[in-house]
Order: structure tokens, then C-alpha cells, then sequence
């Protein structure tokens, strides 16, 4: 199912914003129309969905490094994508997120 934008204000502002949403290709825009609101406001309509052919890569991704050590000082490096930090209380913490490693 497509999405619907409308953005609408100062010309100059929407054109920005507009050309920065452009910018992520995880979104194809089609489907826009355009209505000028008077000498310096505008109104930009698009409709867009999820681009196909993008497949997430690593450098759209969040990454994390986790770094636990033991009682007796030996440290242990995970990195992580899209973790999630959660204080459960009591000083428990849960920790959650996907880990890229090829070798692991």
C-alpha cells in the first residue's frame, strides 16, 4: 500500500525538504502534483512505497559495539545492529540486536 505526503508552506522550505526525502532510495516517489498558494507558498502532494529493488545495506544501519568483562578483566567486543538498551532494574540490563559477524 503507497503512502501519501503532503507538505505545504514557505516555497523555498518545501523544495528543501522535498529534495531531502529524495535523497534516501529505500522510497520511490511518484504520482506528485503541485499548487502554488500564493507568491511564496506551496503544496507539494506525493505519493511513494518502499523501493524494491533497495535492499537494506550495513551503512543504513545503526551499529553498536558492546564490550562485556569478565570478574578476571578478559574483555569480549560484540558489535551489534539496530540494538536496543533496556534497564530492567534491580541492575539488570537487556541488551538486544543483530549481530553481522562473518565469522562468528
Amino acid at each position: 500500500m503507497a503512502l501519501r505526503l503532503i507538505v505545504e508552506g514557505c516555497r523555498d522550505k518545501v523544495r528543501q525538504f522535498v529534495d531531502f526525502l529524495k535523497i534516501s532510495h529505500q522510497w520511490r516517489f511518484y504520482n506528485r502534483s503541485r499548487l502554488s498558494l500564493g507568491a511564496d507558498e506551496l503544496r507539494i502532494d506525493y505519493f511513494f512505497d518502499e523501493n524494491p529493488h533497495m535492499k537494506p545495506s550495513i551503512t543504513t544501519r545503526q551499529i553498536s559495539k558492546l564490550t562485556l568483562t569478565s570478574e578476571d578483566g578478559i574483555k569480549m567486543e560484540i558489535t551489534l545492529l539496530d540494538a536496543e538498551v533496556v534497564e530492567m532494574g534491580n541492575g539488570i540490563t537487556y541488551i538486544h540486536g543483530k549481530s553481522y559477524d562473518p565469522y562468528s
